[in-house]
């Protein structure tokens, strides 16, 4: 729980620093890395890469858990050789190519990016 928190916090500091000279008028909210167009924006600036990293790294792992947890099977499998880079590449791709899921949940449409780019094979 405590690196979860660490995460988050790390990962909002991040994408906080960034946009710093560039404050939101009071009255305007800041945009939020919880929708999809936001997080898919925010993920295309270099300076914002290892923030995207740790995002993918944390709803990994979080994922994993929860089904462990549940005692449920994985909707999605990542290779062991699948590398973060790789599967924040695999989101990206996938929302570019379904802009129809822009304005849902990031961790929906990082969901449904996952299971597409890595879906889990019957074992025989």
């Amino acid at each position: 729980m405590i690196k979860a928190t660490l995460t988050a916090l790390a990962l909002a500091a991040a994408f906080t620093a960034g946009s710093a000279s560039a404050q939101p008028a009071p009255a305007q909210a800041a945009p939020s890395i919880d929708q999809s167009d936001v997080f898919y924006a925010a993920c295309q600036k270099p300076e914002n890469r290892d923030a995207c990293l740790l995002y993918m790294a944390g709803y990994a792992n979080g994922a994993l858990v929860q089904a462990l947890l549940d005692r449920q099977q994985p909707r999605y499998c990542l290779p062991p050789t699948a590398t973060r880079p790789q599967q924040l590449g695999a989101v990206l791709a996938y929302m570019k190519g379904h802009l129809e899921n822009m304005l849902e949940p990031t961790g929906a449409v990082v969901y449904k990016a996952l299971i597409a780019a890595y879906p889990c094979q019957a074992k025989r």
